[in-house]
């Protein structure tokens, strides 16, 4: 930041600070005595805010990428990977989130304690600034039908001979699967059940043919349910001869892995109490079942799952603690071989959700993860110790942008006129339409548009083809 901005910065964060120490709350009723609203207070210093219903929770992050959470009827808050004790509990008033005395001077010295928004100078000697870049969707999917928190996670299919005419088939967490085009229109649903996680796989060999599968977790049923996905118009259709039905009590966070080395196909099953389950996908000529082949389980809650069948690594994320790197195949152990990353860093803010990965020539491409308590998504490299790039936000143009995203995908391969390059999807927890909140949908952004916002651009690769990935396990 030039010296100029900073100092007409700093004089603007002052400003607010001394309207917040003169704030009186005297025309709110059930004010307590210095409480002042998050929302507006933070937005006036350029901070951005997002509600989970959920979870009666207040997610912000400010200019300079420090996030952080508040949750009502708490006298804690969450900044940073650190908790803090208030003076008094987080309180909701008239549909508005009031904090106690102090909490905002706090959250607002971050800024200006040395540290104005655009600097890349750590506020910690230990902790490396995200280097936010900004991207508006290019598209955005019809709404679920459902209300409340519906929308889940998207698997991105490629077409077999027009890759325009490829799908992004997502789950309703209010009953089922939803299908649609590049465009956003649903041309397909199905009533399955409280469908969860979703992902989709090229070549499974049943009899005699190879077929392209999408499988999902049914938490209705407790079951993986399997499917062949018809390649004329992507119409999904039921291969399991019997249940798949995992140990765990309730199936949660799931993928798919191929094997390149043995040329089997399993299913990743994550629970709510941190299981993990894998279970090969066996072809029959009635269909597939499903035989469990390892079994672990990490500390606490996880959902966030994705398998790299090139490198045979399964990154997996535990909501609150960490991205964590485990082998792929059955014989790879019990336990996470290591952590890639924490929410005790800067890049990450519980939970983390969705994780996807983009393919790019000679094993080169990224590890993304959803960063949900600051709305933001991180990057990683593929290879080696996945060191971290930065991190992007999705934010409101012609479009709205994305808060709290759950489930994320992502395929570099040419789509067509529209997504040449290929798209990142996401799910969106605040779809706005017109001003107004609707039901929560999926949104779209063209890849090359997303590499170039960041300050060292990212790869783009149109020409990874998910039917003829390389093994590439030492």
């Amino acid at each position: 930041m030039k010296s100029g901005q900073s100092l007409k910065w700093l004089k603007s964060l002052g400003v607010l600070l001394f309207a917040a120490s003169l704030y009186s709350p005297s025309a709110y009723a059930s004010v307590e005595e210095g409480y002042l609203p998050l929302r507006s207070m933070l937005e006036q210093s350029g901070a951005r805010v997002t509600w989970e219903q959920s979870s009666q929770t207040a997610f912000f992050t400010l200019h300079n990428g420090a996030s952080g959470s508040v949750t009502i009827g708490s006298s804690e808050y969450k900044f940073e990977g650190t908790t803090v004790k208030l003076n008094g509990r987080i309180q909701l008033i008239s549909d508005a989130t009031y904090v106690p005395p102090g909490l905002i001077e706090l959250v607002l010295s971050r800024l200006s304690a040395g540290q104005p928004p655009e600097s890349t100078q750590p506020a910690q000697p230990d902790k490396e600034r995200p280097r936010l870049a900004e991207v508006t969707a290019d598209g955005e999917t019809e709404s679920v039908d459902s209300g409340d928190d519906a929308a889940d996670d998207p698997a991105i299919w490629l077409h077999p001979e027009d890759s325009s005419k490829s799908r992004i088939i997502a789950t309703n967490k209010g009953g089922g699967i939803l299908v649609y085009d590049l465009f956003g229109k649903q041309v397909q649903s199905y009533e399955l059940g409280k469908m969860n996680n979703i992902d989709v796989r090229y070549g499974f060999p049943l009899n005699g043919k190879k077929i392209d599968i999408a499988a999902a977790t049914n938490r209705s049923a407790n079951t993986v349910d399997v499917f062949a996905i018809v390649p004329e118009t992507g119409e999904l259709k039921s291969i399991t001869s019997q249940p798949i039905q995992p140990a765990m009590k309730e199936v949660y966070g799931f993928s798919l892995y191929h094997s390149l080395k043995t040329d089997k196909f399993y299913a990743l099953v994550l629970g709510k109490d941190g299981e993990f389950e894998q279970i090969e996908l066996i072809p029959g000529t009635d269909g597939i079942t499903g035989k469990r082949v390892r079994d672990f389980k990490v500390s606490s809650q996880a959902e966030g799952i994705v398998a790299d069948d090139e490198y045979a690594i399964i990154y997996l994320a535990e909501e609150d603690k960490a991205i964590w790197k485990v082998g792929a195949e059955p014989g790879s152990g019990s336990k996470p071989e290591a952590s890639v990353d924490d929410v005790n860093s800067s890049h990450l803010t519980a939970d983390i959700e969705g994780l996807t990965l983009y393919y790019a020539a000679d094993g080169k491409g990224y590890l993304l993860a959803s960063s949900q308590g600051s709305s933001t998504y991180a990057v990683y490299e593929r290879q080696g110790n996945n060191r971290y790039l930065g991190s992007f936000g999705i934010k409101d143009g012609a479009i709205d942008g994305t808060s709290e995203t759950d489930g994320i995908d992502v395929l570099g391969f040419g789509l067509g006129d529209a997504y040449p390059n290929g798209i990142f999807v996401a799910q969106d927890d605040e779809n706005i339409d017109n001003g107004t909140a609707v039901n929560q949908n999926f949104k779209i952004v063209a890849w090359d548009k997303l590499a170039k916002s960041f300050k060292n651009p990212l790869l783009v690769d149109n020409g990874i083809d998910p039917r003829q990935l390389v093994n590439r396990r030492k």
